[in-house]
């Protein structure tokens, strides 16, 4: 299957958005995220530290790789590894019926139980990867095509958002309803 490089171009961006804030957030409370990583029990304690900082690290290389136009397949092929890693982990706590779990993907005050709602989103989002290694149609662009791609990742970046806003609220209403 051939994809049209707009959108390559507008998975590209939207995967980067992704992976460079869902570093940023877990920089930002390093040790909120060892926490997490550790509620997961899939890293031995003996690892946790090194999968602590070496997670957002690669997210943060994954993000910015996927701009750069050489280095995004591999970039893509990155962040397909980091997405079936965290299915992985949430599958087996699910599947182990341990949903209390913060999916460790916002920052503070964007805690979310792991949910099979995350396992679709993360699923969604190997497909954007998928787009971005699969073959592209030679093609120039031309202003219209890139104008197109910057609303399309501006609107996907806010889709993510939004779905994520959605979740974080379905756990507080969960909460508002037992205790209210």
């Amino acid at each position: 299957m051939q994809f049209d490089p707009v959108i390559q171009i507008t998975c590209s961006l939207i995967l980067s958005y992704v992976f460079v804030v869902a570093s940023f957030h877990k920089y930002q409370n390093i040790l909120e995220f060892k926490q997490t990583l550790s509620d997961y029990q899939v890293v031995p304690d003996s690892l946790l530290s090194l999968f602590v900082y070496s997670i957002p690290a690669v997210e943060m290389i994954t993000g910015i790789a996927l701009l750069i136009p050489i280095s995004s397949g591999l970039a893509a092929i990155s962040a397909s590894a980091l997405l079936f890693v965290y299915i992985f982990a949430i599958g087996i706590n699910l599947i182990k019926g341990r949903r209390t779990i913060d999916c460790g993907c916002g920052g503070t005050g964007q805690k979310q139980n792991i949910s099979e709602w995350l396992l679709l989103r993360n699923g969604l989002l190997l497909f954007l990867a998928y787009c971005i290694t699969a073959s592209v149609q030679a093609r120039q662009l031309f202003w219209f095509d890139w104008t197109v791609v910057f609303l399309a990742a501006v609107v996907g970046c806010l889709f993510y958002n939004i779905i994520n806003q959605l979740l974080v609220n379905k756990d507080l209403l969960k909460v508002f309803r037992t205790h209210g």
